[in-house]
Order: C-alpha cells, then structure tokens, then sequence
C-alpha cells in the first residue's frame, strides 16, 4: 500500500514523518529511509531484480572502502577529523537565480537573529524566495524575553527554536563547542558584507574620528566632544545590549579589558538608537549602514584607522552606500554577514541550506547590493 501525504501530491516517510517526498521517490528526502511501499521503488526493484544484488552489494562495499580510505589518507593532514564526519558544505550553490535553488524543503520555518539585516526583507528578498518557491515559506521569530540580536539567534537556533538564524559576526569557539556537545555542528555561511556607521546629535558637527577614538568614547574614556574638535557638550552614549549584539563586540576585538560604558543609555534595537540620539544634545550610537544612511534626523561622520586622519565616509553624497571603500577596506569598520545552520540532518537543516543559496544566488546578491551591503560575489 502506497501512503500519500494528507493532499496525495507527495509519498510519506513513515520513518520520521516527512511528507513532501517526490512520488517517484524511493528514500526519504529527509531522513533517507527507504520508501518501501512507493510505486517508483517497486517499479524499480521489478525492473533490477534479476541483478544478483548480494555480490553487487559486497563489491559495491569494497569499492566504498578503497575509495574512502584513500579520500581520508589524502585529508587526514589537513582537515580535522570530526570535521569529516559532522559537516560539509557541498550543498552550498552558487546558482544563477534564486528559482534554479535546488533541494528546497516545504513548510513553514523559524528564523531571527542580527538586526542587520532586516533592508533584505524591506527590498523584496522574502517575496523574490516566495514567488520562486511558494512552498517554502519563512516566519520571523524574535525572542521571549531578549532583545534580537546576533548572539540571541544563535541562542535560540541552539535551542531548536529556529531553523536557521541571521548573524553579524563569526560563530565563537564556545558556540561551536557547546553545539557539539548537543550532538549536531554549527556552520557559518557568508552572504554579505556590511559597512557600521557612526553618528550623532544633528549639533555635533564634526568631520570624522579615528578608529581608537570611537574605541575610548564608548569605553568611556572620552566624555566630552572637545576632547575631539568638537563643541563643549557632554558625551552621551546610546548602544544595543552588548552581549547579544555584535558591534560593540567587533569593536572592542583585540583590545584588553574593553568594556561598553556602564554610564551607556541601552536601546532595543537601531530605530531606538537613531531616535534617542535625534532628541539627546550630545548623543552618539552605531547602526549598520543600510539602516541609518538616509536618516535626516541625525549627523553621519566619516572614520579613519587607528591614529590615521585619512577620514573615509560610510556613504556617497547621494546617500548612496560606499560600496568600494566597503569593499576595498579602506573604509575601517566593515563585518561580513552569515547564514547559521544548524548540521543536524534535519528538515530544518535543509532550510538553512536553502536559504543561504537563496542569498549566495545571483539574483540575492542582487536584492543585497540594492539593500545597502556589499554582494561577496
């Protein structure tokens, strides 16, 4: 007896419930049970079956070994072992369109994360991934009782609570180490580049800071803007959470004993930021670039390296995003942006892979160069 799925347009795996197998299946897309009562499998084990399917197995098994042993004598220097065994991103494509996306699960998928990069969904990434499989569908989640943010995706995608998540900065080495402990691995896939801008209250006219300026300001060493060129008003610091947001984290990288300001106003997320330095006199916060460039409430100033006043400003006069300057590095905050998949041979699994491609297509590179960031290829 063939079972259907409940609209009997797909065969049902009875092994882990996955009901969108192709009828000409004959193991499940998921979990790769054999579709024992599909008509593809008996067609084709009616078509097969005077091979003598004992000794195919056996040769096919040597065969297997061999080569297996040689891939791993070649690898064994060079690739950690669990490595070898828990992941691989030979599933991620490099496709022309986001509809020529291969292998793409249906259902309804959990995802949240960095703050960043919510100009994907305002420039049409969801509707172009909804019009080319309308199957696939995506459902933003943020968290209970957390602010959203890099670090509180990857939280929640530990935690099975999404598919996949979105984040601004690289994976940690106790992220990895806890994900392994839970018997699955974490992979980072990076889909874009994004430029962190800098700005202020509309009175605070300055041409630009250094790198280890910005540094001391938001550690709170710096606490009035004439100590750089600036007029004499107080310095008031406007942030996201810093544990659960990457800027601050990026920005403080390498440097010992850095810590955010305890004197710092903490905000939700980059629309506060942008409206409570707007009202504040002396106020001063970060947002990605795409967020903020064309903000007229507030005052952009450009940045220069560490001890440089080489000032390189995030955007164009026609608020236009600096896409060269991002891309060459000689603007001096920039940080790639990830696709976090959870390798864990699930159906959700699948969806981040799916999603990443959907980005890393052609046609997302596109959406994300119209959003503000930088396409990687």
């Amino acid at each position: 007896m063939v079972h259907y799925s409940p609209d009997r347009q797909a065969l049902l795996c009875n092994n882990c419930r996955y009901d969108a197998n192709p009828l000409t299946a004959t193991h499940c897309e998921v979990c790769g049970q054999l579709l024992e009562d599909s008509d593809a499998f008996a067609s084709s084990s009616r078509t097969y079956q005077s091979i003598p399917w004992r000794w195919f197995s056996i040769a096919a098994l040597i065969l297997l070994g061999i080569g297996g042993g040689f891939w791993v004598w070649k690898h064994q220097e060079s690739v950690p072992k669990e490595a070898v065994s828990l992941s691989s991103s030979s599933d991620i494509q490099l496709s022309p369109s986001i509809r020529d996306v291969q292998n793409v699960p249906r259902g309804i998928f959990n995802y949240g994360g960095a703050l960043m990069f919510a100009p994907l969904a305002k420039y049409g990434m969801n509707e172009a991934i909804a019009q080319a499989h309308p199957d696939f569908r995506l459902r933003y989640t943020e968290p209970m009782n957390k602010n959203p943010g890099s670090g509180t995706g990857i939280e929640m995608l530990m935690n099975s609570q999404l598919s996949f998540c979105q984040s601004g900065r690289p994976l940690k080495e106790a992220e990895y180490a806890q994900a392994k402990t839970r018997g699955f691995q974490l992979e980072q896939i990076p889909v874009a580049i994004d430029g962190v801008a800098f700005f202020t209250h509309p009175s605070i006219n300055i041409t630009g800071l250094s790198l280890d300026r910005v540094q001391d300001i938001f550690r709170g060493k710096i606490t009035n803007w004439a100590e750089v060129g600036g007029p004499d008003v107080p310095i008031v610091l406007v942030s996201l959470e810093p544990k659960l947001t990457s800027t601050i984290q990026v920005l403080f990288e390498g440097l010992e004993d850095a810590a955010l300001s305890p004197e710092a106003t903490i905000v939700r997320d980059y629309t506060a930021a942008i409206r409570k330095v707007s009202e504040t006199l002396g106020a001063i916060s970060y947002a990605s670039a795409p967020s903020v460039i064309n903000q007229r409430t507030v005052r952009l100033f450009a940045l220069a390296k560490p001890g440089s006043s080489q000032f390189v400003p995030v955007s164009t006069q026609g608020n236009q995003i600096n896409a060269e300057a991002l891309r060459d590095g000689t603007y001096p905050f920039t940080r790639r942006l990830f696709a976090i998949i959870r390798r864990d041979g699930t159906l959700d699994e699948k969806a981040g892979v799916a999603y990443a491609n959907f980005l890393l297509s052609a046609d997302g590179q596109k959406i994300i160069e119209k959003s503000g960031f930088v396409a990687i290829r």
